[in-house]
């Protein structure tokens, strides 16, 4: 069934009238006849009953015009939907991020996005660097917050510097480091060491260790916690001395100390990362958003 000889149905079928209804498609009459007549003899029933001053609608008629004018609103809406998806204006992004090393600016940083784009759909998920690699892999996230991935792991993700962060010593309160305004790693070889599990978030483990290598120190690692809040617990629980990002701020540190980690030169990077190949204007101006805001981002982090 041609769009056209529909077209022309619904047009005569609304106006009863064939004289009007070729006003209004700019043709002439007998052409809307002959459109009328191939339809009807292709669908094979009388769809118009034609009198000299009136047309009115057999059943089958009726049937045809209500659900052809459905027809003719979902292609309009599905016209209208495919250009505001090309301009980005509809659709959904799924944003993976480390909680500690986010929790300051997501909020903010999604609102001002929503602010521009009403009518995307912001899908958030906690998730440690690893399990944001994973989802790379599988397409569950389109964008993600995390610490720099090894060079020998990464060949399809863009990456793109958002701050740096600072390590620290987390120390139980009643330790007898708490008291120092810097330790140095020096200070830490005799201590029982809590480090989070590498699976979870390689590069920072890797950086970690490096510490410790530079040294020449061999750290007694007596526990890797899968998450940052667990790392935190067992430092209070004075289980041992933990080294993490200072962001490990924004989550429950009762009974914990943060004491800065001596080495100006000792920074922990945040990136936001995305497909190489990404293809949606949605995630572009995430990640345009996202880089215009980076000072932003360091004030609240």
């Amino acid at each position: 069934m041609e769009l056209k000889k529909l077209r022309y149905f619904v047009t005569v079928a609304t106006l009863k009238n064939f004289t009007a209804a070729a006003k209004a498609l700019n043709t002439v009459q007998p052409a809307i006849s002959r459109q009328i007549a191939d339809l009807e003899a292709e669908l094979g029933v009388k769809l118009l009953i034609r009198n000299t001053r009136v047309v009115t609608l057999t059943e089958a008629g009726s049937y045809l015009l209500k659900n052809a004018q459905r027809m003719f609103e979902l292609e309009l809406e599905m016209v209208t939907n495919v250009r505001k998806i090309e301009k980005g204006e509809i659709g959904h992004i799924r944003i993976g991020y480390l909680a500690s090393a986010c929790f300051s600016f997501i909020g903010k940083l999604v609102r001002l996005f929503s602010t521009q784009f009403p009518n995307v759909r912001v899908q958030l998920v906690e998730m440690t660097s690893q399990e944001q690699i994973n989802a790379f892999d599988k397409h569950e996230i389109d964008v993600g917050f995390s610490r720099p991935i090894p060079s020998n792991m990464n060949t399809r993700l863009d990456c793109l510097n958002i701050y740096n962060d600072r390590l620290v010593v987390v120390v139980p309160e009643l330790h007898a480091l708490s008291t120092y305004e810097h330790i140095a790693i020096s200070d830490l070889k005799d201590e029982n060491i809590i480090l989070l599990n590498r699976m979870s978030a390689v590069g920072l483990f890797n950086k970690i260790s490096g510490i410790f290598h530079q040294e020449k120190i061999n750290p007694n690692i007596i526990s890797q916690p899968s998450n940052m809040q667990t790392l935190l617990t067992e430092v209070s629980a004075e289980l041992g001395i933990a080294i993490a990002p200072s962001c490990v701020a924004n989550l429950y540190t009762k009974g914990c100390l943060l004491v800065p980690l001596m080495g100006a030169e000792i920074k922990v990077p945040l990136e936001i990362q995305y497909m190489t190949n990404n293809t949606s204007i949605i995630v572009e101006e995430f990640v345009k958003m996202t880089i215009q805001n980076k000072k932003l981002i360091n004030d609240l982090s």
